[in-house]
């Protein structure tokens, strides 16, 4: 596309710390080097931004979260109606007319279809009735009508036949644009680099089988079960499990205490160099609930790290199982991975799996990500 746009992306936070902000910074990144102008209007603009960039901030009140929503949505709405613009690109919440990039899935999906068997049908009942999400799936009714205008950027099939199944979209105006990986940087050749000191600096030996967990919201990501499976695995006293993300907690040093793992788990916390941790692993494990695309395993595979995922993590769709990584049967499934541990024992499969799943992750660069968006904002032009 050679057309200069005038690009309102918005947003209630900028940065790049979660996945689904990653990737819109790579695409904010990618979209104001080809030359369009770029606008972010969002509530938090954080971290550093290219100074081509324009930055609108919404002022919002602190708390609650639905009023700070509802305000947002208000304030947006106002500054996106008061411009000219190509085009409206919404990141992760469809508040203003236009496209949107549903990074977190199918908001309806995720509470009556996965939230019962994350956290029991109690706690589900009560976040559908509270006003945030009562909020959040007002705006979804209201932006995914068959006649609503809106065109979805989903990122995985997975996610797309979420919103199907609640929303009469017509098809042709959901696109699955996958996320893209830097594979310069999530590479093989790190371990060179990386691996001994980081195992020393988290008194790891270098005959340990280590396991690499990335999540901040460990009951959504599986790592309970992961846990549970660790200490259920025959022959498995050899592997120990790096967690990144989240915070410990009383809660997790209970489990990992009762489960026998005290010497065999480190919990780090976040990290602003993930790619140091893919190079001292041996492979990367995530028994997640609900993921419609996690970037962490892509960019596990893009390191060469074989991968352990469930079919409710969109990564699942371009792998292939036994041979660039294991899916197990659902996202509960202990007896799938306390098999897949057990094989992972095996260092040349390791190496085997990896290898291919490098290879896969290479398919899908930041660049394929950029060009299907654009693609999407030329369908939705042409069709107004």
């Amino acid at each position: 596309m050679t057309e200069c746009l005038r690009i309102a992306m918005v947003a209630l936070d900028f940065h790049r710390r979660g996945g689904s902000e990653r990737r819109t910074g790579h695409l904010v990144d990618a979209l104001v080097e080809a030359g369009h102008e770029v606008h972010l209007v969002g509530a938090r603009i954080l971290g550093r931004w290219d100074p081509r960039i324009f930055c609108h901030v919404i002022s919002l009140p602190r708390r609650p979260k639905w009023l700070e929503t509802l305000t947002f949505l208000s304030g947006a709405t106002r500054f996106v109606a008061r411009g000219h613009w190509d085009v409206v690109h919404n990141q992760i919440r469809p508040y203003i007319p236009g496209v949107v990039t549903v990074g977190g899935g199918c908001h309806r999906f995720y509470l009556e279809r996965v939230l019962p068997g994350e956290q029991g049908r109690l706690r589900a009942w009560s976040k559908r009735v509270s006003p945030l999400h009562r909020i959040l799936l007002g705006l979804e009714r209201r932006r995914y009508r068959a006649n609503g205008g809106t065109w979805v950027i989903a990122n995985s099939n997975f996610s797309k036949d979420g919103i199907l199944a609640f929303y009469p979209l017509p098809e042709a105006r959901i696109r699955v644009v996958y996320n893209g990986v830097d594979s310069a940087r999530f590479t093989p050749e790190n371990v060179s680099r990386f691996r001994t000191r980081v195992r020393q600096d988290l008194h790891l030996t270098a005959e340990d089988v280590v396991l690499l967990f990335v999540g901040s919201n460990f009951r959504r990501k599986g790592l309970l079960l992961l846990l549970e499976s660790m200490a259920a695995t025959k022959g498995g006293r050899r592997m120990r499990l790096v967690v990144l993300g989240g915070r410990e907690g009383p809660y997790w040093r209970r489990r990992v205490t009762e489960l026998g793992l005290v010497d065999r788990v480190r919990f780090v916390g976040q990290v602003a160099d993930p790619e140091r941790y893919y190079a001292a692993a041996d492979a990367f494990v995530l028994p997640t609930h609900f993921d419609p695309f996690d970037n962490a395993t892509l960019e596990a595979m893009a390191a060469g790290l074989p991968v352990v995922t469930t079919p409710t993590n969109g990564v699942a769709e371009i792998l292939t199982p036994g041979t660039d990584g294991f899916v197990l049967e659902h996202s509960g499934d202990a007896d799938g991975l306390e098999k897949a541990l057990s094989e992972l024992l095996d260092a040349d499969l390791r190496r085997a799996v990896g290898a291919a799943a490098r290879t896969t992750a290479w398919r899908f660069p930041w660049a394929a990500t950029t060009a299907g968006t654009l693609e999407t904002y030329q369908l939705m032009r042409e069709a107004s």
